[in-house]
């Protein structure tokens, strides 16, 4: 991941941190995997949640993401990372999303753009891709204040698709950041993904 990626996301997890109160992670399953681990400390001082379909997650709630068995302005923060892409109706998932969170409140997202298909049989399909069109038609719809930031250009998009690319990673990540930022590949619209940090 680039140093601007990852500035990005540590911003944003200090800032959802920093309002304390109930913060959801939504299709998270079990507290704390992957990525998020890293930020306990951030998130030590809110009621940190998890979301998900699967009861076998080990999830605090568990429902359907299309309809949510949660209040109207329930969380202070949303956390939904790598989720839509899986839904049956990315509409539907945004405005529950935005119905259980408070007024105020913070929400972060990644959705994928240009990248590999990753359902797991039997667990979850793989449905969506989304560009600048979809994040303004869909995701930016009912927030204050959005900020967007892509997840590289076109070289690091293109890198994962390279054959065995997840033991590569080494490799492949700064020599695609090195050629995107040669081509200046950010004032194009191709991205392997797109994180967002929103105000409701």
């Amino acid at each position: 991941m680039s140093e601007k990626s990852q500035s990005f996301i540590d911003n944003a997890m200090t800032k959802i941190g920093a309002g304390g109160g109930i913060v959801l992670d939504v299709g998270g399953g079990e507290r704390f995997t992957k990525w998020l681990a890293r930020y306990k400390r951030e998130l030590e001082h809110c009621d940190y949640k998890t979301f998900d379909y699967d009861a076998s997650t080990g999830a605090d709630i568990v429902g359907d993401i299309h309809k949510m068995p949660i209040a109207d302005g329930y969380c202070d923060a949303i956390i939904c990372s790598s989720v839509l892409e899986h839904v049956r109706d990315p509409l539907t998932a945004m405005s529950e999303l935005r119905r259980i969170l408070k007024k105020g409140g913070l929400i972060f997202l990644y959705v994928p753009s240009i990248y590999p298909y990753h359902a797991r049989k039997g667990h979850y399909p793989d449905y969506w891709r989304f560009f600048d069109d979809t994040m303004r038609e869909i995701l930016f719809a009912g927030f204050s204040e959005v900020t967007v930031h892509k997840r590289g250009g076109y070289f690091l998009a293109l890198s994962f698709f390279v054959p065995l690319q997840h033991k590569l990673r080494w490799l492949l990540n700064p020599l695609a950041q090195a050629l995107d930022a040669l081509f200046a590949t950010h004032k194009r619209n191709t991205t392997a993904g797109y994180y967002m940090l929103a105000v409701k």
